[in-house]
């Protein structure tokens, strides 16, 4: 009699404890989400091949981001995980006008791949740094005077660096904030882009 009401009494704790897991264990596994916030480009005044710009263009936008990753614990504080990300910006193109002509450079889209290592300060809390690749696809426009106008279109690649802080809520949800440098330079090309960026994620 006692063994059978004790059964009944543990088998809703065990039931209760199965499907609620620790807070740190958000921190683990697949997720999905989105981000938004800020992202400033400068361009030049080298181009790469020789050619350069009499000036640095540079340009602030909101951006735009979606990603997805993976989490893994190595350790009971310490998560490695790897992620990637499709963004683009609003309004960011980059100009230089004279009376000669104009060039304009109209950054399309980025997608990225990167890891990132992180620590876990509390079972809500994880601050992390990120590193990886970075591709930007441009469309650049040449317009002289007496001339007919030039367009191209051309994949920028470069390394991305960062770091960040992710606050978990309940057992799927975490929002984060970030900042990130990438150098998206190549061929004697100048391109440096900050970003400073704010998201939600949900965990499987």
């Amino acid at each position: 009699m006692n063994t059978r009401f004790g059964a009944i009494l543990i088998a809703p704790l065990a039931i209760i404890t199965l499907s609620s897991p620790a807070q740190a264990e958000q921190f683990e596994g697949p997720f999905v989400g989105a981000a938004a916030g800020y992202n400033r480009d400068e361009i030049g005044p080298q181009l790469g091949d020789g050619a350069a710009l009499p000036d640095e263009l540079t340009a602030d936008a909101a951006y735009f981001q979606l990603f997805a990753g993976y989490d893994h614990a190595v350790a009971p504080k310490v998560r490695l995980g790897v992620e990637a990300a499709i963004g683009i910006g609003a309004e960011d193109e980059l100009q230089l006008q004279d009376t000669s002509g104009s060039i304009k450079l109209d950054p399309e889209y980025s997608f990225e791949f990167t890891a990132r290592a992180g620590y876990l300060v509390s079972d809500k809390a994880l601050v992390y740094l990120r590193g990886g690749y970075q591709n930007s696809r441009v469309e650049a426009t040449l317009i002289e005077t007496g001339s007919p106008t030039v367009r191209d279109a051309d994949n920028a690649d470069g390394w991305l660096a960062g770091g960040g802080l992710e606050y978990g809520f309940g057992d799927a949800i975490r929002t984060r904030v970030e900042y990130r440098y990438s150098d998206l330079g190549s061929g004697g090309a100048s391109w440096d882009r900050h970003q400073v960026l704010a998201g939600i994620l949900y965990n499987f």
